[in-house]
């Protein structure tokens, strides 16, 4: 049973927005073309995981995406896939590379197979055991009780082949189409029942609630002037930008688009990389509207938190990523 659903990171969605939003010629963009792929093709990994995830050996597992929780020691760490069972916790790393690859365990290194040698890829190994023991720690101080914890590295893409793999290796690493197999023989060698069925609703209700989710700062990150942010609403059909403002919706006059909503992905774009609050001015210059009431009653029509009055009101944003 899903009881945290798999979204997007605020990373993930914050360097959508930046591609979005920083020109096409900037310096740094390929840094951000270059980092948008990288986060796609492991969103996509982790996807790839929900099929297979159906085919769980009980029902009684609890599912949870996207996990981001602070250990005792006030560093976060976040797990691609938690499940939950009275008897168990099983975590699951998933990784979507293509490729001859190889694990080296005496270096701790996975590694690619390249015309000129190796390319490393880091250590997911090691990356889920440590969540693992953070994990652990962090039940035992918020629970006052621990269950076994398994951890497991996915390998997502059909095109991966796992070169030199050995026994132990094996136990630590699986591909995606047999995870269901791995998950039935994780499920039989833990028969004893260690939490009741209130405890375990318990224990996934506190999880959530302690759930942060993550921040990425774009523009500070890839020291970029925030004067550099793209003004304008994109055309939700080709992209094109900015859309004019009608008499009630937008137009594009790229390709005759029209949208009474496009302005609402904008709002969401300097949410994530400006700010969660905005003013009448500031919506002017980003929506590139000239009329006070034309902005006034599109951010009125979203029902917005809004404090102080008249050209001291400022309008809270938050809202608008649950949409």
């Amino acid at each position: 049973m899903i009881k945290k659903p798999r979204e997007k990171s605020v990373r993930l969605l914050t360097v959508e927005a930046g591609s979005r939003r920083v020109r096409s010629d900037h310096p740094k963009y390929p840094l951000i073309e270059a980092e948008l792929g990288r986060l796609q093709a492991g969103y996509r990994g982790e996807q790839a995981m929900d099929y297979y995830l159906t085919f769980l050996p009980a029902e009684n597992y609890q599912i949870l995406h996207g996990l981001r929780l602070e250990d005792h020691k006030s560093r976060y760490f976040q797990m691609d896939t938690v499940l939950l069972s009275p008897s168990h916790c099983l975590l699951l790393d998933s990784k979507n590379v293509t490729g001859e690859l190889e694990f080296d365990e005496k270096c701790h290194q996975l590694k690619r197979k390249t015309l000129n040698g190796y390319e490393a890829l880091g250590d997911p190994i090691s990356q889920v055991e440590r969540q693992k023991h953070q994990l652990e720690k962090w039940m035992e101080n918020h629970i006052g009780k621990s269950i076994p914890i398994i951890s497991q590295v996915v390998l997502t893409n059909k095109n991966a082949t796992l070169l030199g793999s050995t026994t132990s290796l094996m136990k630590k690493v699986t591909f995606l189409t047999n995870l269901p197999n791995r998950m039935n023989t994780i499920h039989g060698n833990f028969p004893n029942s260690i939490l009741d069925g209130k405890e375990l609703r318990k224990l996934v209700r506190t999880l959530i609630k302690k759930h942060i989710p993550d921040t990425f700062a774009l523009f500070d990150y890839y020291d970029i002037p925030v004067s550099e942010f793209i003004n304008g609403v994109i055309c939700p059909d080709c992209m094109h930008s900015p859309m004019k403002r009608r008499k009630g919706f937008w137009l594009c006059i790229e390709c005759g688009c029209k949208s009474r909503t496009a302005h609402v992905e904008t709002l969401k774009d300097y949410y994530l990389l400006i700010g969660n609050t905005i003013t009448n001015k500031k919506a002017r210059e980003l929506l590139l509207i000239s009329s006070k009431s034309s902005v006034l009653r599109i951010l009125q029509a979203l029902d917005l938190p809004c404090k102080g009055q008249g050209k001291n009101s400022v309008y809270t944003l938050d809202g608008l990523m649950k949409s």
